[in-house]
Parts: structure tokens; C-alpha cells; sequence
């Protein structure tokens, strides 16, 4: 049997009902790393670059339990358990020691790894190793072609959004970022609310919201053509990755008279970021 903290048992008990728990792969490692990470807390048994990864994996297991349809209730019932039972064991456990040798194995890729992608509910996140250009990036399709993200340029990284420009079109003007206020709790967002009207479900309530604006340069690109640069405060890209990954935030891009709409989902852009600073 594949080492785990908890028992199978265990893990039948917990309230989530078992149409929404997201299949047993993402409960299961879960439980796993969840636990390793709290017993290394104790006993120091993980080398820093597993630790790291782990913490990656744990968070990116949490967020697709949550997209499946867990409460934030029903996740911090599961994380109860499983530290209650990791405080319980000791350092010397063998049961642990397999679990370090099995996970180290799955985990020890990613150290070098120069990028991984991180898939949320219908948007994913890019994470590049890179010294120049985009580190973090997520593509837009509708109802304008666009990347969001963080960009690195001459040393600096900056959460952007990279609009192209049409041949002989206007580019857009300004652009807003409009994301929940984190310290204006909100409802949470079901899973049948997701599949019924999709990122939308995500979006920020009007009565919650923090909006930071941009400051735009045009940039040439290869092939002859523009597009339209937006950076926005670095205070920013802390509120994103604060968010709950079932939420959405938006963007006002302003064209002339017309008003265009962007939806970003928020995912596991943490996980993603967690990626990026994995000691190597």
C-alpha cells in the first residue's frame, strides 16, 4: 500500500460529501504532503528544496479539492485532522521515511524544472524560470486577445497586461484591475455556480471591491506590429494571490467610448508563484 498518514478510514469520515470531493488523487496528496510539511516542522527531516516543492504540491491539491467542490469549512476540517495526526507521530516512524523517499522521488523534477503550467477551473497558469520576460502568465482569448501576469524587463517584475493592437486600430487607453477587497469576506462559490456561469461565478461583488489603475506604454513587437502595455502596483499582485482560488477579478479595458470586460481566474497563481522560489 502506497504510504499515507491517515488510514483510508480516516478520510471516509470527513463531512464532505463524496460528490463533491474531487476524486481521491487531490484528497490523498493532500493528506500526504500536508502532513509530511507539518512533521518536518517538528523533526527537521526534509531537505529545503523538498520542503519547498511540497509546499507547491500541497497548495495545488488544496485548490483543485476547492474547484471540486470542498468548502472552506470542509478543508480546514481535513487540515485539523491531518496535523492532529502528523503531531501525533513520531520522528522516527518508518511510515515516514517512505513517505520522504516516495515523495522526494515526485517532487525532485520540479527543482530544475524551467516551467510548469498550473490548470484552474478553465484558465491556467504559466510559471517560467526566466530572467527576462513573462514569469507568471495567463492568456486571455475573449472578448480581447490578452496576457495577464508578471513580466521581468531590465531586472524589475511587474504584474502587466499585454493587449495586442490591431493593424490600423486604436489601442486601448486604460486599464483597470478590480479585485475583492480580502478584508470583505464574501460568499462562497459553489461548484455548480461555476459550471453554470463559469469564471463569472468568481467575480468580484460590487460592494467589495479594491480597484488599482495602470500606467500604459506601446511596445513594437516582432512581425511589425504593437501592442499596448498596462502595469499596475505591486501591492496589486498582493491582493491576487490573497484570493480564493474559485474567484475571478476583472479588468476594464477602455477603448474610445466602448468598455471591454477581461475575467482572470484566480487559480493557483500562489502555487504558481511558490513554484517560481524553489530553492535550487
Amino acid at each position: 500500500m502506497r504510504p499515507v498518514l491517515l488510514a483510508a478510514a480516516l478520510l471516509a469520515s470527513l463531512a464532505a460529501p463524496a460528490a463533491a470531493q474531487g476524486g481521491p488523487n487531490a484528497r490523498e496528496a493532500y493528506v500526504e504532503r500536508r502532513g509530511l510539511i507539518e512533521i518536518d516542522a517538528q523533526c527537521r527531516l526534509l531537505q529545503p528544496t523538498v520542503r519547498d516543492a511540497l509546499a507547491v504540491s500541497t497548495a495545488q491539491a488544496r485548490g483543485t479539492l476547492l474547484r471540486a467542490g470542498w468548502t472552506n469549512a470542509q478543508m480546514h476540517e481535513l487540515e485539523d485532522t491531518v496535523v492532529s495526526a502528523a503531531r501525533r507521530r513520531a520522528c522516527d516512524d518508518g511510515r515516514t521515511a517512505a513517505s520522504i523517499h516516495t515523495v522526494s522521488a515526485i517532487v525532485a523534477p520540479w527543482v530544475n524544472a524551467g516551467m510548469m503550467e498550473f490548470p484552474g477551473w478553465e484558465r491556467a497558469w504559466i510559471a517560467r524560470r526566466t530572467s527576462e520576460g513573462w514569469r507568471l502568465s495567463q492568456r486571455i482569448d475573449a472578448p480581447a486577445p490578452a496576457v495577464f501576469g508578471v513580466r521581468q524587463s531590465e531586472g524589475a517584475q511587474r504584474l502587466t497586461l499585454a493587449v495586442p493592437i490591431a493593424r490600423g486600430g486604436a489601442a486601448p487607453a486604460s486599464a483597470r484591475l478590480i479585485m475583492r477587497d480580502p478584508e470583505r469576506p464574501r460568499a462562497e462559490i459553489s461548484l455548480n455556480q461555476r459550471v453554470a456561469i463559469g469564471l463569472e461565478a468568481g467575480a468580484p461583488p460590487p460592494s467589495a471591491t479594491l480597484v488599482a489603475p495602470s500606467t500604459r506604454s506601446i511596445e513594437h513587437v516582432e512581425g511589425g506590429g504593437s501592442q499596448a502595455v498596462f502595469v499596475f502596483p505591486d501591492s496589486a499582485f498582493a491582493t491576487l494571490t490573497s484570493l480564493d482560488p474559485r474567484e475571478s477579478v476583472e479588468i476594464e479595458l477602455q477603448t474610445g467610448r466602448a468598455t471591454q470586460r477581461l475575467l482572470i481566474e484566480v487559480g493557483d497563481i500562489d502555487a504558481a508563484r511558490a513554484f517560481l522560489t524553489i530553492r535550487r
